[in-house]
């Protein structure tokens, strides 16, 4: 895979473009590689001009995060960029304790849905045991209470997720479900239902959850922008910037629609950060 920038996209997803090196556990396109994150980056020292990751640190556990960090680091060249997306701890309980008081005080039907939200955004990634969660089924209501808030929240990642449960069947309704509380991963690897079925009978649902939560999709740690700042101070970066969605000292940021899609935020309530090595 040719680039045409010195830019790499760790733990791109299905979010990545074309002219850069994009890297995951797992790959969907020719322009992605897969790679065990875990074991480090398969580049040389000072390779990279940028390096970008978006929702991807909460999900290394915590005693892992200064490793990972140190890895962005080894590869990029001097005075090179490192930009970090993660959901915004402080911007969470910041809503949450909004919510608690309006609640308190002078509740409506809005406030108390959007309060059961924010209590999603908190815990639901962090104590789910299947794909999408309790804030998968939130956003597959026929009709949201708060639909603008929703919005404010979620982004271009919600609409998406949004888009998606109103186009499905009844049928593929069904054979998500089935996908995503069983062995599916497995059974993509190893292209036998007998053997899933027979693995799935003799070790039963403890199995399927431990699976589910080494998968990957589970938060392990959150941030704000006093303990992000502290980790890359530790690794080693300098001239640390809070940044914001539209904002970015890597050069043609905004081209790459990385952060911004359709003039749509992809995590609006982030916390967006940059450093340099």
């Amino acid at each position: 895979m040719s680039r045409k920038v010195d830019y790499l996209n760790v733990g791109c997803g299905k979010k990545f473009h074309p002219d850069w090196e994009n890297i995951d556990m797992v790959s969907h396109s020719k322009h992605v590689r897969a790679y065990n994150l875990l074991k480090g980056f398969p580049y040389a020292d000072n390779e990279f001009q940028a390096v970008y990751h978006c929702q991807v640190l909460e999900h290394i556990p915590k005693e892992s995060a200064a490793t990972f960090i140190k890895e962005c680091y080894r590869v990029l060249k001097t005075d090179g960029i490192l930009r970090v997306v993660v959901p915004d701890l402080e911007n969470i309980m910041k809503e949450y304790h909004r919510l608690l008081q309006e609640n308190l005080t002078n509740p409506t039907a809005a406030s108390e849905a959007n309060y059961d939200w924010i209590m999603l955004e908190i815990y639901d990634q962090t104590i789910r045991n299947n794909t999408g969660g309790q804030m998968r089924e939130f956003l597959a209501q026929e009709k949201l209470t708060d639909p603008d808030y929703m919005a404010g929240r979620m982004g271009f990642v919600g609409s998406e997720i949004r888009k998606t449960t109103e186009q499905e069947t009844t049928s593929q309704k069904m054979n998500r479900v089935i996908k995503e509380t069983g062995l599916f991963g497995f059974l993509k690897l190893s292209g036998s239902m007998v053997k899933q079925k027979t693995l799935n009978l003799l070790l039963g649902e403890k199995y399927r959850v431990g699976s589910f939560r080494l998968g990957g999709e589970v938060h392990y740690w959150m941030y704000d922008r006093f303990s992000l700042t502290r980790l890359l101070k530790s690794v080693g970066f300098k001239d640390i910037q809070i940044k914001t969605p539209h904002t970015s000292d890597i050069p043609d940021f905004n081209n790459y629609e990385l952060d911004v899609k359709n003039e749509m935020i992809y995590d609006p309530t982030s916390l967006f950060i940059e450093a340099r090595k």
